[in-house]
């Protein structure tokens, strides 16, 4: 058999490529895609700090104040507000925790408030006259297995 010679040639290796980083756009075009409802959420806290950050500025403008008694002013004002919230919540609170009392009381004490005394006697009265009382059990198998003593009580 004959061989036939291998020659080897010398290749020369073209220079790895380098993968592009992303640009900033297309980063951001896939993160919109992946999560629109996160992305539109952050939009408008941006857009909403934007706003805000130029409602300030223009009201420290049209104040004429410097910027440390403006600064000084809206701090007060905002602790102010904040205490006023932070007290209606504590008495909100304490209302709400006597009304739970005073309802646990009346359920332990056996008082309904939203039937009249009037109202329970009329019940009472119409369940005695209708004969109506409630049996107990109330399937008729147990019944009988009650009777014969196959179920205890």
């Amino acid at each position: 058999m004959a061989t036939t010679k291998k020659t080897t040639t010398a290749r020369t290796r073209a220079p790895a490529r380098r993968k592009a980083e992303p640009s900033f756009v297309a980063t951001t075009e896939r993160t919109i895609k992946k999560n629109p409802y996160a992305s539109a959420a952050v939009a408008t806290g941006v857009i909403s700090a934007i706003a805000a950050a130029a409602a300030g500025f223009f009201a420290f403008k049209k104040s004429g104040k410097s910027f440390t008694d403006f600064s000084n002013d809206v701090a007060t004002s905002v602790k102010d507000k904040a205490a006023e919230a932070s007290d209606r919540v504590k008495d909100g609170l304490a209302d709400a925790q006597t009304m739970a009392k005073d309802q646990v009381a009346k359920i332990r004490d056996g008082l309904d408030s939203s039937k009249s005394q009037s109202e329970i006697s009329e019940e009472a009265l119409s369940l005695k006259e209708t004969g109506k009382k409630s049996t107990f059990p109330l399937d008729p198998v147990i019944e009988q297995q009650s009777k014969t003593g196959a179920i205890t009580y």
